[in-house]
């Protein structure tokens, strides 16, 4: 008897539903849309992407030697360099975060400035500094040192994604409520045992964020093991010289499938252990006025030297780039030219067309994402769960995987996009929309829902009530996923390495080209006008916004 109430009550529940959104037409609509565009672009392209490789290519890129060892050489650089990310990204959060040393401000700025150009240009200047011919290794020291392969590429991809760890790890610190530790000092725990206790555990969240989002930029990663990987080839790159070199699409889709299952796996690891576990520190008690547990003299200080030291690296690594840009031959003729950023730059149209493709991306990712949170978030409907799981979906895939199922799904037919900036376009939005779709979700979560229920009782229907009370109180929300999203979609690689085409050439490409043919200082340049153009429009966007965000305050 039972079993028939909760059936009743299920069924009751779906009715309800239902009857809502046939009340609602433009609700309804809007969700049918939603759900066709994720079909159309995420459920179909990753689908066809399986059915490509034939049993012959799976059977081969199981037991071929060479992919084999890729593979094997994916996962060991991923997970190497992943670790020493996060450990140099959680030190450097404690410090900001946790003492009082100087220079914190300096510290948090500089972090950020690899961010805003791609992660190959940690790998071009580590070539410029330590190749064969670099400026310390040769110039000065005059060492003849290979430092390329697996060594090469963990230094690289260290520092390339320590400051994504930084930025992951350091906003669960920040938000973290003084009273647990307060609480635990005033019952003795004191140094180490106050840090491994309470702090280590309540940022647990931020640790696992990094290593999800570090480990799957690092396995898609294909700039840098294409400049200092040498001879130690992993996935991405092979999967690349299977289809631009030996132009076999089919082995290609299939090691970029094989290079999903890592990702995916971390994915629900990471999703799975959050979920059982709590860690939830902003309870509604009053904590004003209290001050954060900050970590002692000796500490301070020792910290202090750990983040001067890796700015001192990221510094080098900008100024050596800049150098390179702007002298005739760095290390031989010092004389100052700009004639190098007037090839990379002024003359050439990859800057103007990442730039139209970041713009594009940016808006529709930030629309998007708030549309989509308003649903999953505040309306109930059949399939919400689904709609916020696809939404997330892509966030766990590779660039590269990304991609190749694009390039397969709209190669021909009526939504033939192929060698178009509509690709690019759809590349960049799917790669970033977990983002604006998950700073939509928290500014939402902040939002009372009486404000809501106040317009409807008013006569408003979902529509007016999104456009004309929701959208006005999420402009902090919107302004950082705009700024976030667009400087991405700048400086993204892997997932436009497959799209982009000679009409629509990306400057983020142009720059690993330039790098991978010798011409050093064009590469250098472009990297620069890069970094200007992001730096151009955040100045843009804090003129207009002013403070209601901080770019730099993270």
């Amino acid at each position: 008897m039972s079993e028939k109430t909760t059936a009743g009550r299920e069924q009751t529940g779906w009715r309800s539903e239902l009857k809502v959104l046939l009340r609602e037409p433009p609700l309804l609509i809007s969700i049918l849309v939603v759900f066709a565009l994720f079909g159309l672009f995420i459920i179909y392209p990753f689908v066809k992407l399986l059915f490509i490789p034939s049993a012959e290519d799976w059977q081969l890129a199981i037991t071929g030697k060479e992919f084999v060892e890729a593979f094997r050489n994916t996962l060991f650089s991923s997970l190497a360099a992943t670790t020493t990310a996060i450990i140099f990204g959680f030190i450097y959060a404690y410090a900001i975060n946790y003492t009082n040393m100087p220079c914190k401000r300096f510290f948090q700025v500089v972090a950020l400035l690899p961010t805003m150009a791609p992660s190959v240009v940690t790998g071009l200047a580590f070539i410029m500094l330590f190749g064969r011919r670099g400026f310390i290794t040769w110039n000065i020291l005059h060492l003849k040192v290979d430092l390329y392969g697996a060594f090469g590429l963990w230094v690289v991809q260290t520092i390339a994604f320590f400051p994504l760890a930084y930025i992951t790890i350091s906003g669960v610190l920040k938000s973290i409520s003084p009273n647990l530790e307060l609480a635990a000092q005033n019952l003795g725990a004191k140094g180490w045992y106050l840090f491994r206790t309470v702090t280590l555990k309540l940022a647990t969240p931020g640790l696992a964020s990094a290593f999800l989002l570090v480990g799957i930029n690092s396995l898609a990663d294909f700039g840098n093991p294409m400049l200092v990987g040498g001879n130690y080839h992993v996935l991405a790159t092979e999967a690349y010289t299977q289809v631009v070199g030996a132009w076999n699409l089919p082995m290609g889709a299939t090691l970029s499938v094989f290079l999903v299952v890592p990702t995916i796996l971390v994915f629900f690891v990471q999703r799975y252990y959050l979920e059982k576990h709590s860690y939830v520190t902003v309870t509604g008690k009053p904590v004003a006025g209290l001050i954060r547990v900050t970590a002692g003299p000796a500490a301070t200080w020792a910290m202090f030297a750990f983040c001067l030291f890796l700015c001192s690296t990221i510094i080098l690594i900008l100024g050596v780039v800049c150098l390179f840009a702007f002298t005739e031959a760095f290390g031989y003729d010092f004389t100052f030219t700009m004639k190098h950023f007037i090839e990379g730059v002024m003359q050439s149209a990859v800057m103007k067309n990442s730039w139209v493709a970041a713009m594009s991306t940016a808006s529709i990712t930030t629309i998007f994402g708030i549309a989509l949170a308003f649903l999953t978030i505040r309306k109930q409907f059949p399939g919400r769960v689904l709609m916020d799981f696809l939404a997330m979906l892509p966030v766990s895939l590779p660039g590269t995987f990304i991609g190749m199922a694009l390039i397969l799904a709209f190669n021909d037919g009526p939504l033939a996009m192929t060698g178009t900036l509509w690709i690019i376009i759809l590349g960049m939005t799917l790669r970033q929309l977990p983002v604006g779709y998950r700073q939509a979700v928290a500014g939402l979560k902040q939002i009372e829902k009486s404000l809501e229920q106040a317009s409807t009782n008013l006569g408003a229907n979902s529509f007016t009530t999104f456009r004309k009370v929701i959208l006005p109180m999420l402009k902090n929300s919107l302004s950082v996923s705009f700024v976030y999203s667009f400087m991405k979609s700048m400086n993204t690689l892997s997932t436009v390495i497959f799209l982009i085409s000679p009409e629509w050439n990306l400057a983020s490409i142009n720059i690993m080209s330039l790098s991978d043919h010798g011409f050093l200082a064009t590469a250098s340049a472009t990297a620069v006008g890069m970094v200007l153009t992001i730096l151009i429009t955040f100045g843009i966007v804090k003129l207009i916004l002013r403070d209601q965000i901080n770019i730099f305050d993270l």
